[in-house]
Formats: C-alpha cells, structure tokens, sequence
C-alpha cells in the first residue's frame, strides 16, 4: 500500500524531523513491529508502501497517541520549528557572518544554473541519475535559503533584521 504518510500521520511526520524524533520513532515502531527501531528503519519502512492495513491503522493510532501526548506535555511542534529558525537568523543578525549569504549564493546559482542547463537541452534529464538527484538537492536547498531570508508560509512576515 503506498500513501502519503507525512499527510496521514500529522504529528509523526512533523516529529520525525525534529528534537522530538525519539518520540516517533519509537511510536512508528510499536506500531509496525519493528524490533529495534531507529530513525532510518523507521523511514525506510514508511517509504517503501508494503505497509498493510492493520498497520496503517495501527499507525494512525499511534499519531493520534503522539498528539495527545504531546499536548499532556505541552509541546508545540510548529512553534519548535518556528523557534529553531528565529534563532538561526538571531545568530546571523548577530555573527553577521558572511557565509550564510555565500552559501545562498551559491545554492541560488547551482540551482538556476542547472535549470539553464535543463531548459537549453544541455542536461539530459531522463538519462542522468546524477542531475536528477543534483536538482532534487538544489531545489530543496533553494527552499531553505528563501525560507531563512524571507520566512515560510508557517511563518509570514518572520525575515531576519536588516541592520
């Protein structure tokens, strides 16, 4: 069975990712049977849709038992994530370092630049594993660096003091 698990499972999707990946680890493992779960094992498992119906549903328990946990214990998933970039772009404002804006820089210009290449039948696309997963990466990677500079749709209006 193959789904969209980071949309059926909410709060594990978002948990998986972040400081409380412990915590859905563990309840992703409970819920499929896996002996020994680990971060990795546990992906591998949601990604390669042989999950069967009493998994699933399983799974599902199993999130909404993590969001009620979560609430006991007060913690906020989307306000974790939220912190961790305000504090990203804290440091920046106050390092004032050079390197986060070269890093965008270069991350902008691979990105554009392989897309050029893409659009001018320079790169074959179909053919090459290696542009495939280089433009996967850069895209990805284009997101984040818009998302530091100039906030996310979870947080709007959230960009970086201008000095």
């Amino acid at each position: 069975m193959t789904f969209d698990w980071k949309s059926l499972l909410p709060t594990i999707g978002r948990a998986l990712g972040g400081p409380l990946g412990g915590m859905a680890v563990e309840a992703v493992g409970k819920a499929i049977g896996l002996s020994e779960p680990t971060a990795s094992k546990v992906r591998d498992a949601l990604d390669a849709g042989t999950l069967t119906g009493e998994q699933v549903a399983a799974l599902r328990e199993a999130d909404t038992q993590l969001a009620v946990r979560m609430k006991e214990l007060d913690i906020d998933l989307e306000k974790l994530a939220t912190e961790d970039r305000d504090s990203a772009r804290k440091m920046q404002v106050r390092l004032n370092s050079s390197v986060p804006a070269l890093l965008a820089l270069g991350i902008t210009l691979g990105f554009f630049g392989v897309l050029a290449g893409l659009l001018t039948g320079h790169f074959d696309l179909w053919d090459n594993a290696g542009i495939t997963m280089l433009i996967g990466s850069l895209s990805t990677s284009w997101g984040m660096v818009v998302s530091f500079y100039y906030g996310s749709a979870a947080t709007p209006n959230k960009s970086p003091e201008r000095k």
